[in-house]
């Protein structure tokens, strides 16, 4: 009997060891861990948004001479490689006629030989004007409100590791339809830069949306609720995170302008880990590739808008 005693107190001292393993094990797992926090404060600064657009350097005035009928060439006048002004006698054919530019520029190729004999439609020679180049890109018909006559643009030639400015002179009034998407040809004046030439590769950025004095967060900072609604963590006087919903204005894909709901004063609680998803719309598109310009008030920033 007194073993019987014995054994039903070791099961019941077991059974209490065992629930309170089960508890410590629940409490451990269950029970939500601290977050550490990254803290940031927002900023007052300024912040600009461009439109990006890759194209190709090319002559803004070039010529290519054909034959516009028989003809037997008697003397080419120009070597490969020559400046010509426009009247300039290029070559001479065997009945005496001279065949000469309509631009000033460099005689870039010849195609044609001294006696050959030619058929109406024969390329004869090339000039191009290398003093005078544009950017020559490809717009998308749903961009084209960015690109106005006169409008400034900064233009990235990265085989010169430099920045340059210059002008929209030029987009053409017939797109390309390819795909369900049309595209248009802008050109964009370069000045004479040492090194430049055709056929390097630039990117244009023109001026989309510009804020100054704005209060800035990084979008790294900005979390969105399951209605897509952007918030905040705010940092509470006892250091408790208080989830406050804000405004957003224009961002860059990396900084973003905060309307409503922080003040420079607020001290914003981010998350180790980022926010994944983000409302469509949110961001810089596929072709509106935005620059930024993020400045604190006060000091000069480069490029346009400033």
């Amino acid at each position: 009997m007194k073993n019987k005693k014995k054994s039903n107190i070791k099961v019941i001292l077991w059974s209490i060891v065992g629930i309170l393993a089960v508890v410590f094990i629940v409490a451990r797992f269950a029970m939500p861990k601290q977050m550490n926090y990254t803290e940031v404060k927002p900023t007052i600064s300024n912040l600009t948004t461009y439109y990006s657009f890759s194209g190709s350097v090319a002559a803004k005035n070039r010529q290519t001479i054909y034959a516009d009928k028989a003809i037997q060439i008697k003397d080419i006048k120009v070597p490969e490689g020559q400046q010509v002004s426009t009247d300039t006698v290029l070559m001479t054919t065997v009945k005496g006629e001279e065949i000469k530019s309509e631009i000033a520029g460099e005689v870039s190729s010849i195609y044609a030989d001294v006696n050959a004999q030619l058929m109406p439609g024969a390329k004869l020679l090339d000039i191009v004007d290398y003093s005078n180049l544009q950017l020559t890109v490809q717009v998308d018909e749903g961009d084209l409100s960015a690109f106005s006559t006169g409008k400034e643009a900064i233009i990235t030639i990265p085989a010169l590791n430099k920045d340059v400015s210059g002008k929209i002179t030029d987009v053409s009034e017939e797109g390309t339809y390819v795909n369900g998407f049309s595209t248009f040809t802008a050109d964009i004046t370069l000045p004479s830069e040492s090194g430049l030439r055709v056929g390097m590769s630039g990117e244009a950025k023109v001026l989309n949306q510009s804020v100054s004095g704005a209060v800035i967060l990084p979008m790294s900072a900005i979390q969105f609720d399951d209605n897509n609604n952007p918030y905040v963590l705010i940092k509470n006087s006892n250091s408790t995170p208080k989830q406050v919903g804000i405004k957003i204005g224009i961002n860059d894909g990396v900084h973003a302008e905060i309307k409503s709901g922080v003040t420079p004063n607020d001290i914003v609680l981010v998350p180790p880990v980022a926010p994944v998803t983000r409302p469509s719309g949110f961001g810089p598109g596929s072709q509106m590739q935005q620059g930024t310009n993020n400045t604190p008030q006060g000091s000069s920033g480069g490029g346009i808008g400033q």
